[in-house]
């Protein structure tokens, strides 16, 4: 069977360099829907250190990380100093689609199944949700919870709530800009997130510095890190300099990811579509396409 996987494989990746039409993106192997939270978890402590999976790209003006707590964030700001960036010019790029704030300072999220809690929602009504969340907080006692391999819930720690912001909010006490697209864990980002965030970044000054995070810094984070690079410096960077340098940072190897599962066949998309979004921004710089992101995906599922 080893060889039909081999062959398959390489029909989708010859296919991909034909030019014209493309070949329809690999099935998932998952049915995406909401999976209603039941737990808050701990995402991370309340500790002045970087926070995990921390990496600066110096000359793409981008940075990623974990989600990041009070002090987490506090420090991002002071490295950031250290590589000539100033508060102000530091936009927190928030690309969590699950609902997610602040006990006291650490950083907790509203878990469901597959972290999908908000699966299928708008924007507005994602940021709705959460506001709901947090505002009926304050001034309780709340228990989060350390997740196991297993997703299960572990360590339970219980506070008295004396404050639940939401991260927009932390981000206005340091200083910096927030701006959130809110992305499905697991999964290549929502087209609909892509084309927003490439007609916002388009409008920013050439000194602003994006730092983008997910829960834990690797897949959402690692994916807008090479939409951006790829924006920026397709075609005279290669798909796969773009990538390995990405890799390198301390992200995921976009052409080289490994799972099972139904994971697999994610990963087998997000392989496809990183493919297809540098051949997408390659016809855009040319002037072949005038199409957006979305509407180019709908030519070319």
């Amino acid at each position: 069977m080893q060889w039909k996987k081999r062959a398959a494989l390489w029909l989708v990746v010859s296919q991909l360099f034909m030019g014209g039409a493309w070949a329809a993106a690999p099935a998932l192997q998952v049915k995406v829907e909401r999976e209603p939270g039941f737990v808050w978890r701990l995402d991370a402590p309340n500790t002045l250190k970087l926070p995990r999976n921390y990496r600066v790209d110096q000359p793409l003006r981008a940075s990623g990380s974990g989600q990041p707590s009070a002090l987490n964030l506090a420090a991002v700001v002071n490295d950031l100093k250290a590589w000539g960036v100033e508060p102000g010019q530091v936009v927190d790029v928030d690309l969590r689609q699950e609902s997610h704030g602040y006990f006291n300072g650490a950083a907790v999220s509203w878990y469901g199944k597959n972290n999908w809690g908000n699966v299928g929602l708008a924007p507005a009504a994602v940021t709705a949700a959460e506001n709901r969340q947090l505002s009926q907080l304050s001034g309780r006692e709340e228990t989060y919870y350390s997740l196991s391999k297993k997703k299960l819930p572990k360590d339970p720690v219980s506070v008295q709530v004396l404050l639940a912001p939401t991260e927009e909010q932390l981000a206005a006490v340091f200083g910096v800009g927030y701006k959130r697209f809110p992305c499905t864990d697991h999964l290549w980002p929502e087209a609909q997130q892509v084309d927003v965030f490439l007609q916002w970044a388009d409008t920013l000054p050439p000194e602003a510095w994006l730092h983008f995070h997910c829960q834990a810094g690797v897949g959402r984070t690692t994916a807008f890190l090479a939409i951006w690079d790829i924006w920026r410096n397709a075609p005279q960077d290669s798909l796969e300099t773009i990538t390995d340098r990405q890799a390198k940072l301390g992200g995921l190897d976009l052409l080289n990811l490994k799972a099972t599962g139904w994971m697999e066949s994610a990963n087998a998309r997000k392989i496809y579509r990183v493919r297809q979004f540098y051949q997408y921004t390659v016809e855009k710089k040319a002037g072949k396409t005038n199409l957006s992101w979305s509407e180019y995906l709908k030519q070319n599922p």
